[in-house]
């Protein structure tokens, strides 16, 4: 089994084990990559960073990681409890025109995500000396127009896709559960085509629940041992992980994706990889073990059941 780690690298902190993606909060590019760094020497993991364009100036030189693109488009305002914060990306708000506010890249024409994506990439490209072939929407927001303007621009992989599931900003309900890559049709992102890039959504849970360290406070690090264990024993080819680079700031995230890499790496024939490395897999239809997962005790769901019935 190939095992991917994408690390989305944005400022930010933890306050209370959410994620405040605070841009004073330099911490959460600075420290959280090299926590990261550190934990996948430890087993022998390749992270591949997809940086924003507006912390490259604080993101660590000579990783010796994979470093690709991530976007978040437009300037929209957030809260969580006392906090407030901005999504958007500072650098490309000064340089490229934006018709819109909004933080889905879907919602923007063409031209503008073009240009975007040009304008990030050649940042990159002038500050740490690399050509990136990964992409990540912010949101998990994108298009068909974003995919022709990905490949336009070089790109190679995209790993925004949430397999699955449709929100109002974005939309990969066409997609099984578990997804391998695939190329995509020019007329519809989500269908299979010869597209000459390849789209490798994240591997998730069921109630489709990305595997994320963000996400174990709400979901459990049981079910992420379970989700994995029900796509090592259908030799699902792919197993693809992200996080954002805030978290691994924080102890507790910290310690979760650590655990979580104790427990892959004691299994056979695991192969950590780069994004880029990642090939199209004989086509398969995978199940989903629905049992492995009710018959596991996962405290967090129950308290998050509970929670939402008392609010």
């Amino acid at each position: 089994m190939d095992i991917i780690i994408v690390c989305h690298t944005e400022f930010g902190f933890v306050d209370n084990k959410k994620i405040i993606f605070d841009k004073k909060a330099f911490q959460g590019v600075e420290d959280g990559v090299v926590s990261l760094i550190k934990l996948a020497k430890k087993y022998g993991a390749k992270i591949t960073f997809v940086v924003c364009p507006e912390v490259v100036d604080f993101f660590p030189k000579n990783t010796d990681q994979e470093i690709g693109l991530h976007i978040h488009p437009g300037w929209e305002e957030f809260k969580k409890n006392q906090f407030k914060w901005y999504v958007g990306d500072q650098y490309l708000k000064e340089r490229c025109r934006q018709s819109l506010f909004s933080s889905a890249l879907q919602d923007h024409p063409y031209s503008e995500q073009f240009d975007m994506i040009k304008a990030g990439k050649e940042h990159l490209k002038e500050s740490l000396d690399i050509e990136p072939k990964v992409f990540v929407a912010g949101r998990g927001s994108l298009n068909s127009d974003t995919i022709r303007a990905l490949i336009k621009n070089g790109f190679t992989h995209d790993c925004s896709a949430i397999a699955n599931k449709k929100l109002p900003y974005f939309d990969w309900s066409k997609l099984p559960r578990i997804c391998m890559p695939y190329h995509p049709n020019s007329e519809d992102y989500q269908k299979k085509g010869d597209l000459p890039i390849l789209i490798v959504p994240a591997s998730q849970t069921i109630f489709r629940r990305p595997i994320a360290p963000e996400g174990v406070s709400s979901y459990g690090i049981s079910w992420f041992k379970v989700c994995f264990s029900e796509y090592y024993r259908q030799n699902v080819p792919l197993f693809h992980i992200f996080t954002h680079s805030p978290a691994m700031t924080d102890p507790y995230y910290f310690s979760v994706m650590d655990n979580f890499l104790s427990f892959i790496s004691k299994h056979n024939d695991i192969n950590f990889k780069f994004t880029s490395e990642i090939k199209e897999y004989p086509i398969n239809n995978f199940k989903t073990d629905i049992l492995s997962y009710l018959f596991t005790p996962n405290k967090e769901i129950v308290k998050t059941i509970f929670r939402k019935l008392l609010s």
